[in-house]
């Protein structure tokens, strides 16, 4: 994000530290809500097409059965196709292999 400046601010700079960033760091999780059985994320991660720009992630996971129930992304294939695109399932993917440690918050 730009300011009239010309600056140039951090995702961490904006929303604050997130509760998990992926090894490659391209993927960050800011907020997690367990609501009964499904779990709610919001992310951002980081479009391959333009680098440094990231898309808005929020999912509705259901642990039981691994399916997204629901979501949205503001990348262009979710917003032409309506379908779970890779940015959500890398969000999935990120929270399943670090559940453990974002479970402690």
């Amino acid at each position: 994000m730009k300011e009239s400046n010309g600056k140039m601010y951090s995702l961490e700079e904006i929303l604050g530290k997130p509760l998990i960033i992926s090894s490659d760091k391209k993927t960050r999780i800011y907020g997690l809500d367990i609501k009964g059985r499904e779990i709610e994320i919001s992310a951002y991660a980081e479009s391959e097409s333009r680098k440094g720009y990231f898309h808005k992630v929020e999912i509705e996971y259901l642990p039981a059965s691994m399916y997204l129930i629901n979501g949205s992304c503001t990348c262009e294939s979710f917003q032409y196709y309506g379908m779970p695109c890779k940015h959500m399932l890398k969000v999935r993917n990120i929270y399943l292999k670090n559940k453990n440690k974002i479970n402690k918050y």
